[in-house]
C-alpha cells in the first residue's frame, strides 16, 4: 500500500472511530451495579392495570368499563384524568408517572384516586390506588422532588354533595415500599 493509500483510509478509520464513541456515549447504561438497561421513557398509563379498593381495573385506551353485577344494566367505569405528572417518585433514576383515575361504581358517586406507575427494573408496577375524595374537583397534580402533590377543591363537611367543591386543599403522597402514603407538609 502506497503512502497515498494510508493517507486517505486515516480520515475513515477517524470517522469510525468518532462514530462508535458518540453510539456508545447515548447508549443508556442503566443504574450501578444492576445490570439492566433502563427505559428512559415514563410508563404510559392508557392500557394499565390499577386496583381500586377490592376491583382490579385494566385501562384500554384510558377506560374501562363492566357490569355492576351480572346482567345489570348499571355500569362501573374508571377511566384516566387529564392531571397527571412523570418524574422518579420512587428514588431509583427512572422516571415514573402519576394519574388521577376517576371511578364510578353505579351510584351517584364520582371518586377520584391517585396511583403511580413505577419503571422498576422488572418491569412497570402499578401501586394500589388512594381516594382522594368523592365529587371533587382535582386542578393539578405535581411533583415536589418524590412527594406527590394533588390540589383539589372539597367542600366542608357541613357542606351537601349537591354544592360544588369550593375548598382548596393539597394531599400530598409518597412512596414506601411500592405503596402511596400520606405525606406532611
Amino acid at each position: 500500500m502506497s503512502d497515498i493509500e494510508r493517507a486517505r483510509r486515516i480520515p475513515k478509520i477517524l470517522v469510525l472511530a468518532v462514530a462508535l464513541i458518540v453510539v456508545a456515549a447515548c447508549t443508556p447504561t442503566g443504574t450501578a451495579g444492576s445490570g439492566v438497561t433502563s427505559s428512559v421513557l415514563p410508563p404510559d398509563p392508557s392500557n394499565a392495570t390499577f386496583k381500586i379498593e377490592r376491583d382490579t381495573v385494566a385501562l384500554v385506551n384510558g377506560r374501562a368499563e363492566r357490569e355492576a353485577t351480572p346482567g345489570s344494566a348499571t355500569k362501573v367505569t374508571t377511566t384516566l384524568a387529564d392531571q397527571r405528572v412523570s418524574g422518579d417518585v420512587d428514588g431509583d433514576g427512572r422516571p415514573d408517572t402519576v394519574v388521577v383515575l376517576i371511578y364510578q361504581p353505579g351510584g351517584s358517586g364520582t371518586f377520584f384516586y391517585v396511583a403511580a406507575l413505577l419503571n422498576a427494573i422488572g418491569g412497570v408496577t402499578t401501586t394500589p390506588a388512594v381516594v382522594l375524595g368523592d365529587r371533587i374537583k382535582v386542578t393539578g397534580v405535581k411533583l415536589d422532588g418524590r412527594t406527590i402533590m394533588v390540589d383539589v377543591l372539597d367542600r366542608t363537611a357541613a357542606q351537601p354533595m349537591t354544592e360544588s367543591p369550593s375548598i382548596a386543599s393539597t394531599k400530598r403522597f409518597v412512596i414506601d415500599g411500592g405503596a402511596l402514603v400520606a405525606s406532611k407538609p
